[in-house]
């Protein structure tokens, strides 16, 4: 690993920047959980709030290993970005630009289900949390950027 990793400043760092990106790392663990759900055993997508997702899906095990992917490849940027001395804002404008549509897609596919439940109240939320935090990041690179 490089000098940008290394010292005693790093988990300074970590802790520093963990705190503003907190609602990043719950929705990035959320996503990562949701996909777990999905590859448990039983068949999620034969409920009736789920019907949404088997018509655009089909397959929720590949939608399980999609979210899971998803998940974790943003903890992985997270880590990078709250390890590394210099910031990256762009990782995480993407990674939480990719979470807005996915919190989006989520809440569209519980709609065309026609089930009105606790979705409504939840995954709606998360996509205007994303929304926020697009607007940090995108914050943060331009703080960076004026001190460079």
């Amino acid at each position: 690993m490089g000098p940008d990793f290394a010292g005693p400043g790093l988990w300074i760092r970590i802790q520093h920047r963990f705190g503003p990106r907190m609602t990043e790392w719950m929705l990035a663990t959320i996503t990562a959980v949701w996909g777990v759900v999905l590859l448990l055993p039983g068949a999620t997508f034969d409920q009736p709030a789920w019907t949404g997702f088997k018509a655009i899906f089909q397959d929720e095990v590949m939608l399980g290993q999609l979210m899971v992917l998803l998940g974790v490849v943003r903890i992985i940027g997270l880590i990078i970005n709250g390890a590394r001395k210099t910031v990256t804002p762009w990782i995480r404008s993407v990674s939480a630009s990719f979470g807005f549509l996915l919190f989006v897609g989520i809440t569209y596919c519980y709609m065309l289900s026609g089930v009105v439940s606790t979705w409504l109240a939840i995954y709606p939320v998360f996509a205007l949390v994303e929304l926020v935090n697009i607007y940090r990041a995108a914050h943060d690179a331009g703080e960076s950027h004026a001190s460079h």
